[in-house]
C-alpha cells in the first residue's frame, strides 16, 4: 500500500513578479510617508521593490530597546505596540469631522454624527479608551507619542518636564513605555488576560 500523499501548497511567487498595483497596495501609507519626510528621512523602494521607513518603534525592536536582556520579552512588546496601531487604524480618528452644535443628535438617516460608521470602529474606540485608563495619564502621552506617532525617545522629553537631565529623561520615558506595553498586553489580546482585564 501506498502512503497517502501530503497536500502541496501552490508555490508562492516572489515579490518582484507581482504586478504593479499589488505593489502599491502593499506600500507605506501616506500618513506614514509624510512622518518619514517630517523627519528628514527619504524612504526608498529597496531591491525586492518593498518601501523601507525607519520607524523608531520598529527600530527599537531591531536594536532590542524594549527589553534588553529577553529577545522573547521584546518581540512580545513590540507585538502589543503593533496591536495598539492597528486598534488605532480600525478606530479611524482621522474621519472625525466637525459638525455644528445644533445639529448633533437631529434625525435623519445613517449614523449620528460623532458615530463611527462601523461597529469595528466603535469596538476599537472603547478598546483605546481602555487602554488609557489602564496605562494612565503618566504613560498614556508616551505610548501614543511613540507607538503611534512614530517620534522617538528624544522627541518625548518635553512628556517628562520635572526631569533636566536628558539622559535620566530618556531612561523615564523608555521606561513608562515599557511598563505601558506590558499593562496593556492582555487588552491587546497578545499577552496572557489578568483579572483586572476582564
Amino acid at each position: 500500500m501506498k502512503a497517502p500523499r501530503k497536500p502541496t501548497r501552490p508555490a508562492r511567487r516572489p515579490l518582484q513578479d507581482l504586478p504593479d498595483g499589488v505593489h502599491e497596495r502593499l506600500d507605506a501609507t501616506p500618513e506614514r510617508l509624510a512622518r518619514a519626510r517630517e523627519r528628514g528621512e527619504t524612504p526608498m523602494l529597496g531591491p525586492d521593490r518593498m518601501r523601507r521607513l525607519l520607524d523608531p518603534f520598529d527600530t527599537m525592536r531591531a536594536n532590542r530597546l524594549l527589553a534588553p536582556h529577553d529577545q522573547k520579552l521584546n518581540d512580545i512588546r513590540w507585538l502589543v505596540g503593533e496591536s495598539l496601531r492597528r486598534t488605532h487604524e480600525r478606530a479611524r480618528f482621522d474621519q472625525l469631522r466637525a459638525v455644528a452644535p445644533e445639529r448633533l443628535g437631529s434625525g435623519g438617516f445613517g449614523p449620528r454624527s460623532g458615530l463611527p460608521q462601523s461597529d469595528i470602529a466603535l469596538n476599537a474606540r472603547d478598546k483605546l479608551r481602555a487602554a488609557e485608563d489602564r496605562v494612565g495619564p503618566h504613560a498614556w502621552p508616551i505610548l501614543n507619542r511613540i507607538v503611534l506617532e512614530g517620534a522617538g525617545v528624544r522627541d518625548c522629553r518635553g512628556l517628562v518636564p520635572e526631569l533636566a537631565t536628558p539622559w535620566r529623561a530618556d531612561a523615564v520615558i523608555s521606561d513608562r513605555l515599557r511598563v505601558g506595553l506590558d499593562m496593556i498586553g492582555g487588552l491587546m489580546g497578545i499577552a496572557p488576560r489578568r483579572p483586572k482585564d476582564g
